[in-house]
């Protein structure tokens, strides 16, 4: 992986980190920043998100990358690398913060991205090679998350998750800070739901975000809540329960267990919806099954 050295002044020099009071007085870059970057939007959350969580990231983050809007984040497992996967999938460009060296490659997990990141973006680091990734690391790798964006959005958070670092550093600079609401009862929700308490902007979608940074017009033509997207209209929540009936027949207790943060009567409310709209059969079994575009009754699927 080739890397280079860039500072303030540089023609590789990322654009809105010159912005801030404090810029990075170096980088280590592997990959390309281009002028296109400079409209970006950082997408971070909880390492172990929860089936809502992962849909909704990749959904904003393929949406975005398709608008033409660069996504940040971290690199790190979960919400990050969800992100990062979305907007290459997309076609688009996404730009990744290290808080260790960019030769080492941490999560082990995430070593993909780390060869597929600089082919459609960048990773970078203020820590020269072989630097480990240390924890006092990570909040200052936070900040350069928050000053490359025009906008910060947290889809899930605990209260102690390093994503709401990265949404302290926005604010700081006064960038806008945007959150995923979630369950008063899921612990990765609590603290996206406390950002939103204490003014955070509400989004659970690509083009909430674009609307809110004034960017209207970058908005993707259909919307992943409309009926061309889906061919029936879904909450999240709903699309969560889908996602995981597609891969094989469950019962409404292993959808508890699969669905963390949703409780036994929200998950038995959100089954009898979907069987109203005809999007999933109950079988003698007692599980659940999503049921094809096309198959809408339960004589099509006998």
């Amino acid at each position: 992986m080739e890397r280079r050295i860039v500072s303030p002044g540089h023609e590789d020099y990322p654009e809105n980190l010159m912005r801030l009071p404090d810029p990075p007085e170096g980088l280590y870059v592997a990959g390309s920043i281009v002028p296109q970057d400079r409209v970006a939007v950082a997408i971070v959350g909880t390492r172990y998100p929860t089936p809502v969580g992962k849909l909704v990231a990749q959904e904003m983050a393929e949406d975005m990358a398709s608008a033409g809007v660069t996504v940040v984040s971290g690199l790190a497992r979960g919400i990050d690398g969800i992100a990062h996967r979305a907007a290459i999938r997309a076609g688009g460009r996404t730009i990744a913060c290290l808080g260790c060296g960019i030769d080492v490659v941490y999560p082990r997990e995430n070593e993909d991205l780390f060869r597929d990141i600089p082919v459609s973006g960048a990773i970078l680091s203020e820590y020269g090679d072989g630097t480990k990734p240390l924890k006092h690391h990570f909040p200052r790798r936070n900040r350069i998350i928050a000053g490359l964006s025009l906008g910060v959005v947290v889809v899930e958070a605990g209260l102690r998750s390093g994503a709401l670092n990265t949404a302290a550093w926005a604010l700081h600079y006064g960038i806008p800070v945007m959150a995923v609401p979630g369950s008063a009862r899921s612990p990765k929700s609590a603290g996206t739901n406390r950002l939103i308490q204490e003014g955070a902007y509400l989004v659970t979608s690509a083009q909430d975000v674009l609307s809110f940074l004034g960017r209207e017009s970058e908005c993707i033509p259909v919307s992943r809540g409309s009926p061309e997207r889906h061919g029936s209209e879904h909450t999240l929540e709903e699309s969560a329960v889908l996602q995981e009936l597609r891969a094989e027949p469950l019962s409404a207790d292993d959808l508890c267990e699969r669905l963390a943060g949703i409780s036994a009567g929200r998950v038995a409310a959100l089954l009898a919806r979907l069987e109203m709209k005809g999007a999933v059969l109950r079988t003698p079994a007692g599980k659940f099954l999503a049921l094809a575009g096309q198959a809408r009754n339960g004589k099509e699927r006998s």
